[in-house]
């Protein structure tokens, strides 16, 4: 099983509208949920892990669980804190810069006990995806950090820092703190945008070079519409050209990405066998090729449809199809 631990909330993503101005039309959304329901809508097997709040918008979220078959613990479904809140502005491109309200939301409030004891009771876990805002945000960041160390058997870990700056208040402690976690996964999926961020505007390649040195882990890039590459810990590039496609907006796109992945190393096995513990195998750079265009080509459908709208496995192969 996948288990994505991280936030959910809802996207408020601005239109413009002749005669009221600019109005917010509403999405279900968030890093972890976004990619949950990536997996979910291929017809994978994950579970969603984080505080969502009893509210009318968490009543919402945890219909859009349901809706595309992510599990979830009912006991981390009903919070008194509030739902956290982005509200996205689209450029000429889609490309979506954000504003979010989560402090004391219950996406950041998660206690280390409540994300443990939820952890415990499923016994199945073989790869756990962590990142974006519940790795900036207190309390949820040290739940998430102690709730995964302890894990065992010590599941596959893919993190994606998704950065976000806007709720960054001390950017060097950030970046310690990224660094740390980077050294205890195995892959880090990441934008050229975060890599500028944490290796200020360092060239490419030497910035790819010196995270995949300092973690031992695979890198796996995404660059827009220059596409995506994986590198494999031993320094070699694998380049997968971005799909043709008209974008709608960029929300979740990444997200979408990283699920597919996800539920690609699932389908192939690469997570160990059924009852022994997880491991990621091998990863020779001809999986690594056809895993970059599976996750490329369900973020090509994503970014077609406003908000995060990932596509079903049918959708998906027949895009794949068209490369």
């Amino acid at each position: 099983m996948i288990a994505v631990i991280g936030e959910s909330l809802i996207d408020f993503i601005g239109v413009e509208s002749p005669s009221r101005g600019r109005m917010f039309e509403s999405f279900v959304g968030g890093c972890g949920l976004n990619t949950a329901t990536a997996i979910g809508r291929l017809g994978g097997a994950v579970t969603f892990f984080g505080g969502i709040s009893s509210d009318m918008f968490g009543r919402r979220i945890v219909s859009h669980l349901v809706t595309n078959q992510v599990l979830f613990d009912p006991d981390l479904c009903n919070m008194p804190a509030p739902t956290t809140l982005g509200f996205a502005s689209l450029d000429e491109h889609g490309g979506a810069s954000y504003a979010f309200y989560c402090r004391g939301t219950a996406a950041m409030t998660l206690s280390t006990e409540q994300l443990s004891m939820s952890l415990s009771l499923n016994t199945d876990i073989r790869i756990v995806h962590i990142g974006s805002l519940s790795l900036v945000v207190q309390p949820v960041c040290d739940a998430i950090l102690d709730s995964v160390e302890f894990l065992n058997p010590h599941p596959v870990v893919f993190f994606d820092p998704n950065v976000r700056p806007a709720v960054i208040d001390d950017f060097p402690a950030y970046r310690a703190r990224f660094l740390k976690i980077a050294k205890t996964a195995d892959i880090i999926k990441l934008s050229d945008e975060d890599l500028a961020l944490m290796y200020d505007d360092m060239a490419v390649d030497v910035a790819v070079a010196k995270l995949r040195e300092s973690s031992g882990a695979h890198v796996v890039l995404t660059r827009g519409k220059s596409g995506a590459a994986w590198i494999l810990p031993d320094g070699t590039w694998i380049d997968c050209p971005a799909f043709e496609t008209t974008v709608v907006d960029t929300v979740g796109a990444g997200d979408t990405f990283s699920g597919a992945l996800l539920h690609f190393l699932q389908e192939r096995g690469l997570l160990g066998s059924d009852g022994t513990a997880p491991e990621l195998m091998p990863i020779s750079p001809d999986i690594a090729s056809e895993a970059l265009r599976f996750a490329s080509a369900a973020a090509s459908i994503n970014c077609s449809r406003p908000g995060c709208d990932p596509p079903t496995a049918d959708e998906l192969s027949d895009r794949i199809d068209t490369l």
